[in-house]
């Protein structure tokens, strides 16, 4: 039962238990940028690092802040100072990764109380970064009035960043993060806002888009590529007259529809529906898959035991970076997690060896 439940899995049983050596060069031919996300360090989540959030009622980063009042920048401090340390961008580094992808909060340089700044922790990590020969890709991961209503967005609840006043919040914090960080050696790439709502109109996003490629463009280095995500509309968004602007998909199976397939069905989708996509958006623009995992819900594996589940996220992530070679790169979400959820977890899922241990 196992054994033809893993030749189904694989295509053929001897492929099924093959270990990582064997396919992983041929995996990752071809991607330029092989990374990671830094998630919940300068943005909390609660999902991410609940013991932060221990005995609060707080769901969000504006809540956390507001609960704790003054006590909130001194346990902010803490958390930056050992989230995300040298130790850990060695360890990036040492196994064959060459860019992260530093998500920033619109608060990052002040003014938007009861937010906690951090602008030196980006400086911080930039030089970091150079220091190790990894490239950042600097996302601007919230904007005033929250863009999508998520945790991520640094405020649960409605989205109402669609005003002329809370757009040109938005451009003053990317003149000044293009300002201070556009010729800097590590950046790679500047993503312009993270996961804009999908029903956010089209038109008012590409123009915004627009607008902030002009303002971004100008201020950074040749190399480095202007990112706007796609807002989950991939094949309707329309970037063509901004010659240096990249596209970002997030490629997750955990939500939705998504989590009444079986195994088989996420393997096939992501090599194949997501193989096509990316050829099709990489014909008309760089593309980069900003957001990926191995997380999924676990009814697909009922009724496997520890050997076919441990197979079964080897696949997966098999299936997926085979598609991801159609891509300019690729940032894993994210590079760590204080919970007990290794799919989510770059390093958990390296440790487990679902993920290769180096590409180098």
């Amino acid at each position: 039962m196992v054994g033809d439940l893993l030749e189904l899995l694989s295509g053929a049983a001897a492929q099924a238990m093959a270990p990582w050596p064997v396919p992983r060069q041929q995996a990752f031919e071809g991607t330029k940028y092989r990374g990671v996300n830094l998630g919940g360090w300068l943005i909390l989540e609660r999902w991410m690092t609940p013991s932060l959030f221990a005995g609060l009622k707080a769901e969000d980063e504006y809540g956390y802040v507001t609960e704790l009042g003054g006590e909130a920048a001194k346990r902010l401090r803490a958390h930056r100072d050992t989230y995300i340390t040298a130790d850990d961008l060695d360890w990036i580094a040492a196994h064959g990764l060459n860019a992260v992808r530093l998500p920033v909060p619109h608060w990052v340089y002040g003014g938007y109380e009861p937010y906690v700044p951090c602008i030196d922790s980006v400086h911080w990590l930039m030089d970091a970064a150079h220091r190790r020969g990894l490239r950042v890709l600097l996302d601007l991961h919230t904007a005033p009035g929250s863009q999508n209503g998520q945790d991520h967005s640094g405020r649960i609840g409605d989205v109402l960043w669609n005003t002329p006043s809370r757009r040109a919040e938005t451009m003053t914090v990317l003149h000044k993060l293009a300002k201070d960080f556009g010729k800097h050696p590590a950046l790679m790439g500047l993503e312009i806002l993270n996961e804009p709502h999908h029903d956010l109109p089209l038109g008012v996003l590409q123009g915004f888009y627009g607008r902030a490629f002009d303002t971004v463009r100008s201020r950074v280095s040749k190399d480095v590529d202007v990112i706007a995500h796609d807002a989950f509309r991939p094949t309707r968004l329309r970037l063509g007259r901004m010659e240096g602007m990249a596209v970002d998909l997030h490629l997750y199976q955990a939500f939705g529809s998504d989590t009444r397939l079986t195994l088989p069905q996420h393997i096939h989708k992501a090599e194949h529906t997501w193989a096509h996509l990316l050829q099709k958006i990489a014909r008309r623009v760089p593309a980069y898959v900003g957001e990926w995992s191995l997380g999924l819900d676990n009814q697909c594996f009922e009724g496997m035991d520890e050997s076919a589940v441990h197979q079964g996220h080897i696949d997966y992530a098999r299936a997926q970076l085979k598609a991801f070679n159609n891509a300019d790169g690729w940032f894993f979400w994210s590079y760590k997690t204080e919970s007990d959820m290794p799919g989510w977890s770059y390093r958990a899922s390296v440790e487990r060896g679902w993920l290769p241990e180096s590409y180098a």
